[in-house]
């Protein structure tokens, strides 16, 4: 993987680790409620779901290349166009109050964060699209593990800072006004990084 296609990537799992929601809303929560160690560990859980998900993409795509090649470039083409969905999603979406289950507030932090991202289906989604950008037919081992660890160490490693300027610096009222712009920002980053996959791809 040359450094170009990984910073691609790097970029994809960037926009999509600070796009708001869910995970954001469990983080800040924990920070403000409890203390800095409760978010660093749910952002080290939703790190750590958020490989799941991404390991379970990467073996699921290179099986389906390995044996069919056209359903691999359907894939990828179907994912192309989720990508673009996705950034016209975050462009359009209207900034709505976050919601979430409160049978999660007996559950420890580290384990608030797993649940959140394992019971999010749209991120397994989220990586079938984006890893079927990225995948190759003869990937080695160390490939497929940089593609996991890269997702996994950017989400962990984004909520990590989140949750220090949020309890060091009081910048939970800005991350939250400043949520609809985070949105939109994201979802123009994703359309033009969809777009420059499809010239890849043709």
């Amino acid at each position: 993987m040359t450094f170009f296609i990984w910073s691609q990537f790097a970029i994809v799992c960037i926009a999509g680790a600070m796009s708001p929601g869910p995970s954001l809303a469990i983080v800040i929560r924990n920070n403000v409620n409890f203390n800095r160690l409760a978010g660093i560990l749910t952002s080290i859980g939703h790190g750590i779901g958020i490989g799941v998900y991404a390991t379970l993409a990467v073996l699921g795509l290179g099986l389906i290349l390995q044996t069919n090649q056209t359903i691999f470039i359907i894939i990828q083409i179907i994912g192309l166009i989720l990508l673009f969905l996705f950034g016209l999603m975050f462009i359009f979406q209207k900034n709505t109050q976050d919601k979430k289950e409160e049978k999660q507030n007996q559950l420890n932090s580290f384990v608030q964060g797993f649940t959140i991202a394992i019971i999010n289906p749209k991120i397994l989604i989220w990586f079938t699209a984006v890893y079927s950008q990225f995948i190759v037919i003869d990937a080695s081992f160390y490939f497929n593990s940089i593609l996991v660890l890269t997702a996994s160490l950017i989400d962990a490693i984004w909520y990590i800072i989140v949750s220090i300027l949020v309890t060091g610096y009081g910048l939970k009222n800005l991350l939250i006004k400043k949520k609809l712009m985070i949105q939109k920002t994201t979802g123009i980053v994703l359309i033009i990084i969809s777009l420059m996959l499809l010239y890849r791809i043709i």
